[in-house]
């Protein structure tokens, strides 16, 4: 319970801090400045689907929170651009450019064959089970062979991939995902 209390705090602080200044829609009023609104909007949204993905998932796991090299991602390197907007509360960086954002939806049975991306992502598995394959190309023949088992991410958990890192995605059940993609998103057919 106390890891779901820390998931919304920096939300509720966000949202304190722009409901006490009663600036958070200022530019429906003919102010040009709509970076509050965009810093909250990033922010509420990010917040909520890590939120919705602990609290309300419908699925347990016991698994770890993250699968992949979180801390070696490219998606969180000082030099991608993170900076502390003006009138946000202390200690609160962002990055808001290099990167793509996406929600998305998939059905049961739904599958990405191969492929591979030009930067690090992150995958936010909100609702259901998904699998990925890594693979490995033979730079002779481009023959595809499998590297490592199965990662199976559920409900609640992220995935972190490497740039152009082979790979496929299966989608066990219905999911939903927010994911999260360096640099200008690209899907390369690796087949």
């Amino acid at each position: 319970e106390k890891q779901q209390n820390l998931t919304f705090e920096p939300l509720r602080i966000i949202l304190l801090h722009y409901s006490k200044r009663r600036t958070i829609m200022s530019h429906f009023n003919g102010n040009k400045n709509i970076l509050p609104c965009v810093l909250g909007g990033v922010a509420v949204g990010f917040f909520t689907a890590l939120g919705l993905s602990q609290v309300w998932s419908k699925e347990k796991t016991n698994k770890p929170p993250t699968v992949g090299p979180c801390d070696t991602s490219g998606l969180w390197d000082d030099e991608q651009g993170f900076s502390h907007p003006p009138d946000t509360p202390a200690g609160f960086t962002m990055r808001n450019k290099g990167f793509n954002t996406f929600l998305e939806k998939w059905l049961p049975g739904d599958y990405e064959p191969p492929h591979s991306h030009p930067g690090d992502d992150a995958t936010i598995v909100i609702e259901g089970t998904m699998e990925i394959q890594f693979y490995t190309k033979s730079p002779s023949s481009g023959e595809l062979s499998k590297d490592g088992e199965v990662v199976t991410l559920s409900a609640g958990q992220t995935g972190f991939i490497e740039a152009n890192r082979i790979h496929d995605a299966r989608y066990k059940t219905k999911c939903k995902l927010v994911y999260v993609h360096n640099k200008t998103f690209d899907f390369k057919d690796e087949r």
